[in-house]
């Protein structure tokens, strides 16, 4: 669902196919591969920058920017966040999630995707993903057990912090953090609110 549209916009950053002062129109739908796709709200947004468009969660929006970076880029960034394969979490029967390879992916699915839908994800894999979207663009091994000790304390193994990618630089992942406190502060997802401490975050909705 909408939790994978902050990493669309990631990626258009990344490759300079948007910025954070243009605007993109939302009039309520898009037409793509002779598909009607809503917005959530159904008469549009009107004119939205890619912050506001993350604090709206606008579909459209989404739809329009990853038509910009088309299939290649897009599907090469899902890789990049690790979607589609398994993080290798010390957990058993972890699964790869189901994603649509390039040469298969259609315009409608592209369209689709850019706003979390069509493609199944674990929920490892996306706080593993988000991690490095907003800590500054470390992908770290995620791990449940730190580490393993003997009756008597002996350590018997430790896992530590083990870097194992770049996903984008550090500036996208400052733009984006400034959009998920937005989306909190003044967006939709302003019942994530706690007194007394500074929050960000996205809110989203699956379709079955």
């Amino acid at each position: 669902g909408s939790t994978f549209k902050p990493f669309t916009v990631s990626a258009a950053l990344e490759e300079n196919k948007v910025n954070t002062t243009e605007t993109f129109l939302c009039t309520g739908h898009e037409l793509v591969g002779g598909w009607t796709i809503p917005c959530h709200v159904k008469t549009g947004h009107g004119k939205l920058t890619i912050k506001e468009a993350i604090m709206q969660s606008c579909n459209p929006a989404m739809m329009q920017i990853a038509a910009r970076m088309g299939v290649a880029t897009f599907t090469e960034y899902q890789a990049r966040f690790g979607f589609g394969a398994k993080t290798g979490i010390d957990l058993p029967g972890e699964e790869k999630g189901i994603t649509i390879a390039p040469e298969n992916m259609s315009v409608t699915d592209l369209a689709t995707n850019s706003f979390g839908q069509n493609f199944n994800v674990t929920m490892v894999q996306l706080l593993s993903g988000f991690c490095s979207l907003i800590n500054g663009g470390n992908y770290y091994q995620p791990h449940v057990v730190r580490r393993i000790e003997k009756a008597d304390g002996e350590v018997v193994e430790k896992y530590d912090a083990s870097l194992v990618r770049q996903t984008i630089t550090e500036s996208t992942s400052a733009i984006i953090r400034d959009a998920l406190k937005a989306t909190v502060d003044s967006g939709l997802a302003q019942r994530a609110k706690v007194q007394g401490y500074s929050i960000a975050g996205k809110t989203g909705t699956a379709q079955k």
